[in-house]
Protein backbone atom coordinates (compact mmCIF):
# COMPACT_ATOMS: atom_id res chain seq x y z
CA UNK A 1 0.00 0.00 0.00
CA UNK A 2 3.13 2.38 0.70
CA UNK A 3 3.99 1.94 -3.19
CA UNK A 4 0.80 2.89 -4.32
CA UNK A 5 0.91 6.23 -2.23
CA UNK A 6 4.65 7.00 -3.11
CA UNK A 7 3.70 6.40 -6.62
CA UNK A 8 0.71 8.71 -6.63
CA UNK A 9 3.05 10.89 -4.93
CA UNK A 10 5.64 11.43 -7.41
CA UNK A 11 2.79 11.54 -9.95
CA UNK A 12 1.14 14.31 -8.07
CA UNK A 13 4.74 16.19 -8.32
CA UNK A 14 5.21 15.45 -11.65
CA UNK A 15 1.98 16.47 -12.78
CA UNK A 16 2.06 20.09 -10.72
CA UNK A 17 5.81 20.76 -11.84
CA UNK A 18 4.55 20.15 -15.42
CA UNK A 19 1.29 22.43 -14.96
CA UNK A 20 3.40 24.94 -13.32
CA UNK A 21 5.93 25.01 -16.48
CA UNK A 22 3.36 24.76 -18.75
CA UNK A 23 1.92 28.46 -17.22
CA UNK A 24 5.15 30.09 -16.60
CA UNK A 25 6.51 29.44 -20.68
CA UNK A 26 2.98 30.86 -21.45
CA UNK A 27 3.09 33.76 -19.09
CA UNK A 28 6.47 34.39 -20.49
CA UNK A 29 5.31 34.10 -23.99
CA UNK A 30 1.74 36.87 -23.55
CA UNK A 31 4.42 38.76 -21.20
CA UNK A 32 7.13 39.54 -24.33
CA UNK A 33 4.68 39.42 -27.45
CA UNK A 34 2.87 42.44 -25.24
CA UNK A 35 5.86 43.94 -24.91
CA UNK A 36 6.83 43.90 -28.21
CA UNK A 37 3.37 44.95 -29.79
CA UNK A 38 3.80 47.93 -27.43
CA UNK A 39 6.89 48.59 -29.41
CA UNK A 40 4.93 48.03 -32.27
CA UNK A 41 2.33 50.70 -31.55
CA UNK A 42 4.71 53.57 -30.29
CA UNK A 43 6.63 53.19 -33.51
CA UNK A 44 3.82 53.63 -35.78
CA UNK A 45 3.12 56.46 -33.51
CA UNK A 46 5.91 57.66 -34.74
CA UNK A 47 7.12 57.54 -31.09
CA UNK A 48 10.51 56.51 -32.19
CA UNK A 49 12.85 57.43 -28.37
CA UNK A 50 9.64 55.85 -26.76
CA UNK A 51 10.31 53.21 -28.64
CA UNK A 52 14.06 52.48 -28.31
CA UNK A 53 13.82 52.99 -24.59
CA UNK A 54 10.95 50.17 -24.11
CA UNK A 55 12.65 47.62 -26.35
CA UNK A 56 15.82 48.39 -24.73
CA UNK A 57 14.23 47.40 -21.44
CA UNK A 58 12.21 44.33 -23.24
CA UNK A 59 16.34 42.91 -24.53
CA UNK A 60 17.64 43.74 -20.84
CA UNK A 61 14.49 41.72 -19.03
CA UNK A 62 15.09 39.27 -21.98
CA UNK A 63 18.82 38.64 -20.66
CA UNK A 64 17.77 38.71 -17.59
CA UNK A 65 15.36 36.19 -17.76
CA UNK A 66 16.74 33.64 -20.76
CA UNK A 67 18.72 31.66 -17.96
CA UNK A 68 15.48 30.40 -16.28
CA UNK A 69 14.00 29.93 -20.00
CA UNK A 70 17.16 27.86 -20.91
CA UNK A 71 16.03 25.18 -18.08
CA UNK A 72 12.81 24.64 -19.21
CA UNK A 73 13.20 24.46 -23.32
CA UNK A 74 15.65 24.16 -25.91
CA UNK A 75 18.37 26.68 -26.34
CA UNK A 76 17.72 27.34 -30.02
CA UNK A 77 14.15 28.72 -29.49
CA UNK A 78 15.42 31.18 -26.94
CA UNK A 79 18.61 32.13 -28.94
CA UNK A 80 16.53 32.72 -31.84
CA UNK A 81 14.14 35.06 -29.76
CA UNK A 82 17.14 36.74 -27.85
CA UNK A 83 18.63 37.35 -31.69
CA UNK A 84 15.36 38.98 -32.84
CA UNK A 85 15.17 41.07 -29.83
CA UNK A 86 18.81 42.28 -30.18
CA UNK A 87 18.19 42.80 -34.08
CA UNK A 88 15.15 44.99 -33.21
CA UNK A 89 17.40 46.86 -31.13
CA UNK A 90 19.77 47.37 -33.39
CA UNK A 91 17.12 48.45 -36.59
CA UNK A 92 15.26 50.97 -34.01
CA UNK A 93 18.41 52.68 -33.58
CA UNK A 94 19.40 52.78 -37.06
CA UNK A 95 15.97 54.51 -37.92
CA UNK A 96 15.11 51.11 -40.13
CA UNK A 97 11.58 50.60 -39.32
CA UNK A 98 11.14 48.17 -42.03
CA UNK A 99 13.79 45.80 -40.97
CA UNK A 100 12.45 46.36 -37.22
CA UNK A 101 9.28 45.24 -38.04
CA UNK A 102 10.53 42.14 -39.89
CA UNK A 103 12.05 41.14 -36.98
CA UNK A 104 9.61 42.01 -34.29
CA UNK A 105 6.95 39.58 -36.85
CA UNK A 106 10.30 36.93 -35.79
CA UNK A 107 10.14 37.20 -32.39
CA UNK A 108 6.09 36.90 -32.50
CA UNK A 109 6.26 34.23 -33.94
CA UNK A 110 9.04 32.30 -31.77
CA UNK A 111 7.35 33.57 -28.67
CA UNK A 112 3.93 31.82 -30.03
CA UNK A 113 5.64 28.74 -31.21
CA UNK A 114 7.45 27.91 -27.67
CA UNK A 115 4.05 28.33 -25.78
CA UNK A 116 2.20 26.08 -28.61
CA UNK A 117 5.19 23.90 -28.00
CA UNK A 118 4.36 23.48 -24.21
CA UNK A 119 0.69 22.44 -24.62
CA UNK A 120 0.38 18.28 -24.13
CA UNK A 121 -0.69 18.16 -27.20
CA UNK A 122 0.19 14.61 -29.88
CA UNK A 123 2.06 16.37 -32.08
CA UNK A 124 4.17 17.86 -29.53
CA UNK A 125 4.75 14.50 -27.40
CA UNK A 126 6.25 13.00 -30.62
Amino acid sequence: MKRLFIALALTALVLGASFWEVRYVGRQADRYTGQIEAIDDLLKENKTKAALALCRETEQNWEREVGKIYALLSHDYADAIGGAISKMRAHLEHDDPGMYFAESTSAKKGLASIKGSEYPLFENIL
